[in-house]
């Protein structure tokens, strides 16, 4: 297997979470248009204009419904891009080689989890938005945005920067290791003098 086939493969895994978010979607969406349809006294619960909450639904599933298409079918394409060049991957389990394993596995998954989020995070731009123009929020979104930007960040760093990482940790698991050892060596001379 090769770097841009792992990433392609990734891309896809994300493409598929990102598709599974419209079912998300479409349950909140087509039961806020069944309880508008049933409750004539809907609209002056929420105290928005029904036409702007439509609109904002629809976008959503269509951008997410184009954006995984995208990632789904082009992700040759979109590892092409990312990756200009292509090696083979040998995993030979050292140390070193295990700790990129964990960085890219636990990398590529967080990222996967930024994809899938990516409505949730304009949702959330959204309400900023409202409360900044001083209009009534429709609805509480639950998304933590430091948690969001701290997660994607170290995701990138752990995909793009995996040898820095794995080098920066390795080294202080041999320090560490060496530190315990000095001190055996001195427990061990002391209890036998």
């Amino acid at each position: 297997m090769t770097n841009r086939a792992l990433t392609t493969l990734a891309i896809r895994f994300a493409a598929l979470l990102l598709f599974m978010k419209i079912f998300d979607q479409f349950g909140s969406y087509f039961l806020s248009i069944y309880y508008t349809a049933v409750i004539p006294l809907f609209e002056k619960q929420l105290h928005t204009p029904f036409d702007k909450f439509y609109y904002n639904g629809t976008f959503l599933i269509l951008t997410n419904f184009l954006i995984s298409s995208i990632l789904f079918f082009k992700a040759e394409w979109v590892a092409s891009k990312l990756i200009k060049k292509d090696s083979d991957i040998s995993i030979g389990l050292t140390p070193e080689k295990l700790i990129k394993v964990i960085l890219l596995t636990t990398g590529i998954t967080w990222l996967a989890t930024a994809i899938y989020l990516l409505p949730d995070l304009y949702d959330y731009v959204q309400m900023l938005i409202a409360k900044a123009n001083h209009e009534e929020i429709s609805k509480k979104v639950d998304f933590s945005p430091i948690y969001y930007i701290l997660k994607t960040t170290f995701a990138l760093l752990f995909v793009f920067r995996v040898d820095k990482v794995s080098f920066y940790l390795e080294r202080k698991m041999n320090q560490r290791h060496s530190v315990e050892t000095i001190q055996l060596e001195d427990h061990d001379n002391s209890t036998n003098a």
